[in-house]
């Protein structure tokens, strides 16, 4: 059985981390230090070695020091990465920062799905078995108009668009008028609330902008399935 290499970080290496989870990272005391064996190539043959694992807890993500590499996740590129280092510490250290950098931005991002899941009348009622898919009248397709430009409004406010994702906005809101003259009322929910979701993933909306548009969406065109308690509950 071959004897397993101790390739662990020294406490030197481990202050130069802490160092750069100060700069870079999230908070030091979100991150354990752990240790394991892996199998590494050095010289055409795989060694065993005892290497040092560094874990952000609250999420799980990790960057490995290896004897002659270096595996983070997330990545830059992926969600594992692996860096072939040889024995340069340098170039560890430097991919540790970039590690760093990756987590803080995926730990700072909202969570936009778990945001727009606490708003579920239009989606329920977009899949209701019982809703009816007849088309809209002309009077019902002039008060979807007014109450898409109602949402638009509250969509804008506040919000500073540059020229390309306000022309966006524009052209999804112009669809949704018009799909409204062709599809059946459960069909037409189901459009109103995929243009919606993708508006707030394609414009970063924050959690609370996301959550708002779908619930004044909600709101505004409960008359269209009625008996709005049966959603809301």
């Amino acid at each position: 059985m071959e004897e397993t290499t101790d390739a662990t970080l020294t406490k030197t290496e481990r202050n130069t981390i802490f160092k750069l989870v100060g700069e870079y990272g999230p908070s030091p005391n979100e991150f354990n230090w752990t240790e394991r064996q892996q199998d590494e190539w050095s010289d055409m043959s795989s060694w065993p070695y005892r290497v040092s694992v560094l874990t952000h807890t609250p999420t799980g993500y990790y960057c490995t020091f290896g004897a002659h590499s270096v595996t983070t996740c997330p990545g830059l590129k992926s969600k594992v990465e692996h860096y072939r280092h040889e024995d340069d510490w340098s170039r560890k250290e430097s991919a540790c920062g970039r590690w760093l950098v990756e987590l803080k931005i995926e730990v700072d991002a909202p969570d936009l799905w778990a945001s727009m899941a606490r708003e579920t009348a239009l989606p329920k009622a977009a899949s209701s078995a019982t809703l009816d898919n007849r088309l809209f009248t002309p009077a019902e397709q002039s008060r979807i108009g007014t109450k898409l430009d109602e949402i638009k409004e509250f969509l804008l406010k506040g919000q500073q668009f540059d020229a390309k994702e306000a022309e966006f906005v524009q052209q999804e809101f112009a669809y949704l008028r018009g799909s409204a003259t062709r599809f059946g009322r459960k069909d037409w929910l189901r459009v109103l609330f995929g243009v919606l979701v993708g508006q707030a993933f394609s414009l970063a909306l924050t959690p609370e902008k996301a959550n708002g548009l779908l619930h004044f969406a909600g709101l505004a065109f409960q008359w269209v399935w009625g008996a709005a308690e049966l959603y809301l509950k």
